[in-house]
């Protein structure tokens, strides 16, 4: 995977700050996850990597009495979840960090809960959950959602795909062992839902046509508008065969 210049990357923060959503899920299953830990201390402190505008953040902070801290590289996303934590009252239960992930500014045993939806493949879903370990105490709980193949032999158009996109891309068992390598012990896991892939595809399809006139001379913009029509392209073609999984760990 090349890592994209500075130009492809404020491109690419242009493109999601018109799209809520910036990955597959829905406050369904992030509600389902949270459901899974049945031993929460009260109030858990909980951080969310890779937040973007908080779809996660959210539903977390109005679900349960805690306190969120939201990471971001991206100041407009926090922005964003900002506003709309105000509008919410939610503004007391959310604090917004400006932060790179691979690199969290907060000392040992900060948090409870470590929480990531659809963004850990940006430092890599072993390197994340590493990096994070030190984050929570012995019994502390990490939660994270990573695009998983499904099947032993996926189509050759899917391979291809996310060989140039993620080629760190593998399987639940891998992922597992991935997790447990890491100092958690796994308890479970799930497969998110078709609709939750439709909740990201279908209003980042839909934005396409204006981002494309925004940038009519930009070859760098036609290109990322081209590479996220062949995504859900791929998807909806071979979709079956991989999917965003919720991984549960606890640490040990």
């Amino acid at each position: 995977m090349t890592e994209p210049t500075e130009s492809q990357m404020a491109l690419m923060f242009s493109f999601f700050e018109d799209v809520f959503r910036k990955g597959p899920g829905s406050e369904e299953s992030t509600l389902k996850a949270l459901s899974m830990l049945d031993d929460l201390p009260p109030s858990p402190r909980i951080v969310d990597f890779g937040c973007g505008s908080g779809v996660a953040s959210l539903v977390l902070a109005q679900a349960i009495d805690c306190t969120v801290t939201a990471v971001e590289l991206h100041q407009p996303f926090l922005d964003e979840l900002q506003n709309i934590a105000d509008r919410d009252g939610l503004a007391d239960r959310i604090l917004t960090v400006r932060a790179d992930m691979d690199d969290p500014p907060f000392p040992d045993q900060a948090f409870d809960l470590l929480w990531c939806e659809s963004a850990v493949y940006n430092i890599g879903f072993e390197e994340g959950l590493k990096r994070w370990r030190r984050l929570v105490p012995i019994g502390g709980y990490v939660v994270v959602s990573e695009v998983t193949w499904l099947t032993q032999h996926p189509p050759l158009d899917a391979v291809e795909f996310w060989q140039a996109e993620y080629p760190a891309m593998t399987t639940i068992d891998d992922n597992l062992s991935k997790v447990r390598s890491a100092g958690f012990e796994t308890f479970g896991y799930f497969v998110i839902p078709n609709q939750d892939w439709e909740n990201y595809y279908g209003p980042l399809e839909s934005h396409l046509a204006t981002f494309r006139s925004k940038y009519p001379a930009s070859a760098e913009a036609q290109s990322l508008a081209e590479t996220l029509q062949h995504e859900v392209n791929v998807w909806r073609e071979h979709g079956s065969s991989y999917g965003y999984v919720f991984y549960f760990g606890r640490a040990n």
